[in-house]
């Protein structure tokens, strides 16, 4: 996945407080030298972690390829160091930076050495992480070199993928198992699958959930929990299967409930201002609802925005369908199995799940035409 990042000069007066590049008085640094590169201009971006928005976005000058990143210690912080020409092209790796660690650098800048912390010199120690990160590596060289057209090779990938993956996971959590007091577990603990990842969770000792990687491991829990209970609710939705039922408020503050439209075909779609495919397809949707509105009940379900936004973006996109709100809950998302934006479920006059449509593609408005 290529990291969108926006431009130096796009940083903010509050970002630029936060960061301090090369300046002796600064809380901690990351330091180094990439053998890769000379006299180059690096781009660094920083994110509070649990954020996929970065505080801070600025440039450094390296020199013979050594450099210096200062900023201040409020929290722990993921930094991206990139070449500014060319940094759209790259799929950096991510310097963990906990308040009080100054990391050390080496290496080429495509895949650097991460020393000078509990964290980096545990992993420096970890055989089982080196020989994993090889292994990924010749991974994602292999795949670089099959077609997007080539599916019987793309599905291979995959499967060779899922396995690496599981193997992972399981020579992770055996070493949080042993090492349920070191930091390290807790790092390797962000990276695992769900299932894995809340087993090796719950492991932690209180010293590591209390650390400063407590926060965001708190927040992966969360998040791991949630998708443990979307994989489970997944075979209740299914073609034939019920749609459950729910309740929420409409945008005259009235409570509507799946019931309430039994008797016609109903198209609920989970979607967002935030979210760029469900926004690109709302015209599509509008033609669609102007075509079928006597036959199918358009049901709009906001998720992730503020409501504010919801009924302004209701009101400037003129969405004439049935919107109701469901703000930053995930109940919802759970019961429906929802793991991407925008999702549509088609629903019969009896109320049984006819069809799942994740993403927006022509798939659903073929189905659609069909139907009526």
């Amino acid at each position: 996945m290529k990291l969108i990042l926006r431009p130096a000069a796009a940083a903010t007066a509050a970002m630029a407080g936060l960061l301090a590049l090369s300046s002796c008085n600064s809380d901690r640094h990351i330091t180094g030298t990439f053998s890769d590169i000379g006299n180059d201009t690096l781009t660094v971006h920083i994110f509070q972690t649990g954020s996929n928005r970065p505080v801070a976005v600025d440039t450094v000058v390296a020199e013979n390829g050594k450099f210096a990143v200062d900023f201040k210690d409020t929290a722990m912080f993921m930094v991206y160091i990139l070449p500014l020409k060319d940094y759209q092209s790259m799929m950096p790796e991510p310097i963990y930076v906990l308040p009080g660690e100054k990391v050390k650098v080496s290496g080429s800048i495509s895949d650097p050495e991460l020393s000078g912390t509990t964290i980096y010199d545990g992993l420096a120690k970890f055989e089982g992480f080196k020989t994993l990160k090889q292994e990924f590596k010749d991974l994602y060289g292999k795949a670089a070199g099959i077609a997007e057209n080539d599916i019987v090779g793309q599905q291979a990938l995959s499967g060779e993928y899922d396995l690496l993956t599981a193997k992972r996971d399981s020579i992770y959590a055996e070493y949080v198992k042993n090492n349920p007091d070191d930091l390290t577990s807790g790092y390797l603990t962000l990276f695992m699958n769900p299932e894995k990842g809340l087993e090796s969770y719950n492991l932690l000792s209180s010293t590591v959930k209390e650390s400063a990687l407590g926060k965001h491991l708190d927040e992966l829990a969360s998040y791991f929990e949630t998708a443990i209970e979307k994989e489970k609710n997944k075979v209740n939705i299914q073609p034939g299967k019920p749609a459950p039922e729910f309740s929420l408020k409409d945008i005259d503050g009235n409570e509507r409930t799946l019931a309430s439209f039994r008797g016609k075909y109903v198209l609920l779609d989970f979607w967002g201002k935030w979210c760029y495919w469900c926004m690109k397809g709302m015209p599509d949707m509008k033609k669609y609802y102007g075509k079928y509105s006597s036959r199918i009940e358009f049901v709009g379900i906001n998720c992730r925005d503020s409501e504010e936004t919801w009924r302004e973006t209701v009101e400037s996109e003129g969405l004439d369908w049935t919107n109701l709100y469901n703000g930053s809950s995930d109940e919802i998302l759970k019961t429906y199995a929802v793991d991407g934006f925008p999702t549509k479920v088609l629903i019969d006059k009896d109320g049984n799940i006819v069809q799942v449509f994740v993403g927006e593609s022509q798939e659903l408005y073929d189905k659609l035409d069909e139907l009526f």
